[in-house]
């Protein structure tokens, strides 16, 4: 069956540069939750993040630069963008295209393959390769769709795997890590980013400053408050994770895996600087939110550190896969 979707996908990619739906051809489903499945897509469909055309290649450079500025140690801690000559790379949950621009133009990557499951949103990154004159034969667009966990890729067949704020939102991540063990060649790395626990959004953001300053989402646990607090609070799906347990997950689909921190949202800093002192000393607070921040330490350029790691939302893993 597998071998059959390869011969047919090869069939309709002779013009690269083209958006595949592979749900046109082939899905198989979890059935286990179809109605989630239908409203993680449709979701994501019309909450495309920055979803306004850019009007230029200068313009789409300079968002880049702006992403970068408002998440401190998010182009380090990600390792962006690397050398990766002669490598196929696999942006999974590429989004409006923001990695796959800085993939094929920063980088000597063969080719790139962005996944997602937004029609928008891929149609947006075809838009802005066209505007930065991407060689259509270095590209490949793929709409799957969160109902499926397989990634119609051949076994072995990717160098590099990059999935930078996706798994927390899909319905089966463990089953998708268990494709990207499939899919990567041997003695080759992946670096994943969901949401990090043991973050100054999830402890003082959420904690105090939504639930106690603001009295907002006082009727359900901190977990769900959290899912609320970050895309939107309609977002069918938004988890994060202990490192000890997403680190388990990945080691469950065959990796050895890192934890390297939590990159850092300018608005964390800004709550860091005016609640954390006021938070810490309030006894509303929850204990377990209360020593987090008691217990920050400050590392480079002052950024606030939990057990050694930078403490933002998001939390960078590094996965290896070895023969």
């Amino acid at each position: 069956m597998i071998k059959e979707i390869f011969k047919m996908l090869k069939s309709i990619k002779k013009e690269l540069g083209k958006i595949i739906n592979v749900n046109n051809l082939f899905t198989k489903k979890n059935k286990s939750n179809p109605s989630k499945d239908v409203s993680v897509d449709d979701y994501w469909g019309t909450h495309t993040v920055n979803s306004v055309p850019f009007e230029s290649a200068s313009q789409s450079f300079e968002y880049l630069e702006w992403r970068f500025n408002q998440y401190p140690k998010f182009k380090e801690l990600m390792d962006l963008y690397g050398d990766h000559k002669d490598q196929t790379v696999l942006d999974y949950g590429c989004g409006p295209g923001n990695d796959l621009v800085g993939f094929l133009t920063s980088t000597s990557a063969a080719k790139v393959i962005g996944v997602d499951i937004s029609s928008k949103a891929l149609n947006l990154s075809k838009q802005r390769l066209n505007l930065h004159q991407v060689d259509p034969q270095r590209f490949e667009l793929i709409q799957t769709s969160d109902s499926s966990s397989v990634i119609y890729l051949p076994d072995s067949s990717i160098d590099y795997i990059y999935c930078e704020g996706v798994l927390h939102h899909t319905s089966y991540p463990e089953e998708l890590l268990k494709e990207f063990f499939r899919i990567l060649k041997p003695n080759s790395n992946s670096v994943i980013m969901v949401y990090n626990r043991d973050s100054l959004w999830f402890h003082l953001y959420t904690a105090y400053i939504k639930r106690i300053i603001e009295n907002r989402f006082l009727d359900i646990d901190i977990e769900t408050a959290f899912s609320k607090n970050t895309d939107g609070e309609n977002c069918p799906i938004s988890r994060c994770y202990h490192s000890d347990t997403f680190v388990n997950m990945c080691e469950s689909a065959g990796f050895e895996t890192d934890f390297v921190g939590g990159y850092l949202s300018l608005h964390e800093l800004n709550c860091l600087k005016e609640y954390k002192e006021l938070a810490i000393s309030d006894p509303r607070l929850g204990e377990e939110h209360r020593n987090f921040l008691a217990n920050l330490t400050v590392g480079e350029l002052g950024y606030p550190m939990f057990q050694g790691k930078h403490a933002g939302i998001g939390g960078v893993y590094k996965l290896s896969k070895y023969n």
